[in-house]
């Protein structure tokens, strides 16, 4: 009897659809439909393997031999063959269609047509939805999702024996299958219809079963977010995070990371609203700012141009108007950043504290944007990722202020291009690529007193008068000058320039309050002097003999004679204090101290010299190996 619209299924226990009830099947047995198709189970299990085996190279001659093996185990009974060839036989009365399982010379052939197995009308659907996903026809997706799950019976080839075969296929099924899941989830969050709250029981149930996968977790994040669940979503997070560190020692990929800037950024509203609170944490602009205009300008041109470099970095000496410049340049630009404005001090030079390292950096801007500390990732890169994540899509200016190198400020920059950083620094920082850099020198003697005037309130300080030299014409040395000024009405600018020619050293009378010089310069000189790197010891050195030797330049060659070490590394040091600006190169190979820094030497110069057990003051002059 020939059964119309046979159907093959092994998306489960392998079974037959179509036709009607099979004679002898057993008594009271009323076949299930699926699909409007009834369904024939195969109950006999040595039937139900030898169909599926057949099932497996549908199409392609199965020899005996494989077959009495998936039958028997690799141990055929001595019956095996006349067993073998009465399975047949049941299994044709079966199927019902003449010519449907032909003997071949070596086996059996079962012929399937298209379409008749359901792996096969599986496989067209999830090519169907991987087209649509391609195309961002996210309905389409959700139907052919559906369709081809609703194929699913249970674990395909399922209650067979291993001898049976097919393990390839079956995690190739398998794998499939989660991966429609995720399709129709995406689909879902992306059509946004009133069903997301019913993809959640879903979600958690896959997320529990699979707990490395990160699709499901990105999924029920993004579905307990905008079904006004934030809280669970940030637990959902953290949980998958901690559990990636400790099984894998990895972070989140991409994917999760920017659901995770979802949810951080929205209020966990059905309408989605924005939690988002624009930073504004630039501290006051110097309230007195003179001159500089042409620098000023530039700085704002490479900020706000369309072809904006990856950073600006502001570099020169202690006390110079790095910050001050920064600054003012930074609240000059407000309206451009509309997506606000993030300060952050590194520290390099602050007396008695070490440089923010690049993990403390990235969680304090990290936690200035709202994410809680618990939800900071632990390694750098994700950390950084994080950064960028948040702030790719906004106009934000990153203002990172006392730089100490550009490894520190490299994890920290944003890759959005409406986005803005301005880098201080002693260095300029020339490993930065791409960095767009402005070196500050010093005041000039017009603008110098134009400082003065306008921090002290004297009107007469004039271009020639002797403050202006003997302040450097640094902004940092001039303001502690006019402070004293403004501090004692009587305290005339001529007497002041007075004390300042009769002390054994200016900068006792530059300091005043929080203001000081010194203290500027001692964080540089402190910093090359506990460091581990022999440039920087030497470098440090090489400022004391300075100050003892008083003369107007210096180069490698004649410091190496003074010095007795090879010329290469006396080019090294002086190389590296013209790097953190306690030098300037005025011209190849030529090396000058800045007024205050020479000052500033040659008080190190009279302090016993810490790596010689003579205690020696450069009389001799002084070899680095001594160290």
């Amino acid at each position: 009897m020939t059964r119309r619209g046979l159907r093959f299924g092994l998306l489960g226990t392998p079974v037959l659809y179509g036709g009607e009830p099979i004679a002898g099947e057993p008594p009271g047995h009323t076949p299930c439909t699926r699909n409007g198709a009834p369904v024939l189970p195969v109950t006999s299990p040595k039937l139900r393997t030898l169909l599926a085996v057949l099932l497996l190279d549908a199409g392609r001659v199965v020899s005996v031999d494989a077959l009495k093996d998936a039958l028997w185990g690799g141990a055929p009974p001595v019956s095996a063959l006349p067993s073998l060839h009465n399975h047949v036989a049941r299994l044709r009365r079966l199927l019902g269609e003449p010519g449907r399982l032909v003997t071949a010379p070596t086996g059996y052939v079962l012929r399937v047509d298209d379409g008749e197995l359901d792996v096969q009308v599986f496989d067209a659907h999830v090519s169907a939805a991987r087209a649509a996903r391609a195309e961002g026809d996210w309905e389409r997706v959700r139907r052919e999702c559906r369709a081809a799950l609703g194929l699913w019976r249970g674990s395909p080839l399922g209650g067979l024996a291993p001898e049976v075969g097919g393990y390839a296929l079956v995690r190739r099924l398998e794998e499939a299958r989660l991966l429609l899941h995720e399709w129709r989830y995406d689909a879902g969050l992306a059509l946004g219809d009133d069903g997301l709250a019913d993809l959640v029981p879903e979600l958690s149930a896959l997320a529990a079963e699979h707990p490395l996968r990160e699709a499901y977790h990105r999924q029920l994040m993004l579905a307990l977010h905008r079904t006004g669940r934030q809280a669970e979503a940030l637990v959902v997070h953290r949980d998958l995070r901690a559990r990636l560190a400790d099984e894998l020692g990895v972070e989140p990929g991409q994917p999760v990371r920017e659901a995770h800037v979802e949810v951080l950024r929205g209020s966990g509203t059905r309408d989605g609203a924005s939690r988002w609170v624009r930073p504004a944490q630039l501290p006051p602009a110097p309230a007195h700012f003179v001159g500089r205009a042409d620098v000023r300008e530039a700085v704002a041109r490479a900020l706000s141009g369309t072809d904006a470099a990856g950073a600006v970095v502001v570099s020169g000496t202690a006390g110079v108007g790095k910050s001050a410049l920064a600054l003012q340049v930074a609240h000059g630009l407000e309206e451009r950043f509309s997506g606000g404005q993030l300060y952050l001090d590194l520290r390099a030079t602050e007396p008695g504290a070490q440089p923010l390292t690049s993990e403390e950096a990235l969680a304090s801007l990290l936690r200035d944007l709202g994410v809680c500390s618990g939800d900071v990732p632990e390694h750098p890169d994700a950390a950084s990722a994080l950064l960028r994540s948040l702030l790719a899509p906004t106009r934000t200016l990153l203002v990172l202020d006392d730089a100490a190198s550009a490894a520190q400020v490299r994890p920290l920059l944003p890759a959005g291009p409406g986005c803005g950083v301005l880098v201080t620094s002693r260095s300029a920082l020339t490993a930065l690529d791409g960095a767009a850099r402005f070196p500050l020198r010093p005041l000039s003697d017009e603008e110098s007193a134009a400082l003065l005037r306008t921090a002290s309130g004297r009107d007469g300080i004039t271009a020639r008068h002797p403050l202006v030299a003997l302040s450097g014409r640094l902004p940092l040395a001039l303001r502690v000058v006019a402070a004293r000024l403004a501090a004692r009405r009587a305290l005339t600018p001529d007497a002041l320039a007075a004390q300042l020619t009769g002390a054994d050293s200016r900068l006792d009378l530059l300091d005043y309050d929080d203001l000081g010089v010194r203290r500027s310069l001692d964080a540089a000189f402190d910093a090359l002097t506990v460091s581990e790197r022999r440039t920087d010891q030497d470098a440090a050195l090489v400022l004391r003999l300075i100050g003892a030797l008083d003369q107007p330049a210096y180069d490698a060659p004649s410091l190496a004679r003074l010095t007795g070490v090879d010329e290469a590394r006396a080019e090294a040091a002086l190389e590296r204090l013209a790097d953190v600006a306690l030098l300037e190169e005025t011209a190849y190979g030529r090396f000058e101290p800045y007024d205050l820094v020479r000052d500033y030497a040659r008080e190190r110069a009279a302090e016993p010299c810490a790596h010689s057990a003579s205690g020696c003051h450069f009389a001799s002059g002084c070899h680095f190996a001594s160290a």
